[in-house]
């Protein structure tokens, strides 16, 4: 697959780096330099809970694979 065919608003399943995996994202951008996504995640700092929207850029030369949603109709 070309790395900057992956179209504004496509689902994925994972994005796994070196460090972590991110999973249910929405891409923002893609381009031959790397890969721009949105995150939802949750976090706990203090006791308190919140969801927590991030957007990311990871370099393609980080990304280990990407996984695609799979979508049934």
């Amino acid at each position: 697959m070309e790395k900057s065919a992956l179209a504004v608003g496509v689902k994925l399943k994972e994005i796994s780096t070196a460090d972590i995996a991110y999973q249910n994202c929405t891409v923002l951008h893609a381009d031959g330099i790397g890969l721009v996504f949105e995150v939802q995640r949750t976090v706990a700092e203090g006791g308190n809970v919140e969801n927590v929207v991030s957007q990311v850029l990871v370099p393609w030369v980080n990304i280990r694979y990407v996984l695609l949603m799979e979508e049934r109709t």
